[in-house]
């Protein structure tokens, strides 16, 4: 018997449909030469997102890491590229080993692809090799206010340091920003232990 029928109630029996969408699961890898030309209008695109933050809408406009510099940490630092089968090439993060941790330059996702744990699924490439080069902590710089920074990188297990903490290479790193033209009361320097 029909459950509208058990119930007692007029309701019309109606199949239930769902909805999944499906996305393509993203392949974290090394980064390579061939891979320097596509990076920088990655993170050019995923900087859009800033058009609707007050006061940092000009971010959407600034400069990207060229593709010499992503060409430098591929072969000298530490650079993961996120791709997909369909897409290609569709997030990155580089950085650089330092005696003190790894230090992320950048993180970048296409904006079609965000909130799919590319982002997260690349620092955790980032840590996994920190570990096996000997590095106790990843450090970054970022902004506190902004969702997808401070409180995206500490639902990671990143701590943001207070400034008795932040040692000599992350002080230079925030003052050559400060130069950059980036609100200092807005950034903050984080680390997360390994």
């Amino acid at each position: 018997m029909p459950l509208a029928q058990r119930v007692g109630t007029r309701a019309i029996a109606r199949p239930l449909l769902v909805t999944l969408a499906v996305f393509p699961m993203a392949t974290i890898r090394h980064a390579s030469l061939r891979d320097a030309d596509e990076l920088p209008e990655i993170e050019r695109s995923s900087g859009e997102i800033y058009r609707g933050v007050p006061g940092l809408e000009w971010i959407a406009d600034d400069d990207v890491q060229s593709a010499e510099l992503h060409r430098r940490l591929i072969t000298e630092g530490v650079a993961f590229v996120a791709e997909e089968e369909l897409r290609g090439r569709v997030g990155f993060l580089n950085g650089e080993l330092a005696p003190d941790g790894l230090h992320i330059w950048q993180l970048a996702v296409h904006p079609a692809c965000q909130r799919r744990g590319i982002g997260r699924r690349l620092i955790e490439a980032a840590e996994t090799l920190a570990a096996s080069r000997g590095a106790n902590a990843l450090t970054l710089t970022t902004f506190r206010d902004v969702p997808w920074n401070e409180p995206y990188y500490r639902r990671l297990g990143f701590r943001t340091l207070p400034a008795s903490e932040v040692g000599s290479r992350l002080r230079l790193i925030l003052q050559k920003e400060r130069q950059g033209g980036l609100p200092m009361d807005r950034r903050c320097a984080m680390m997360k232990r390994l």
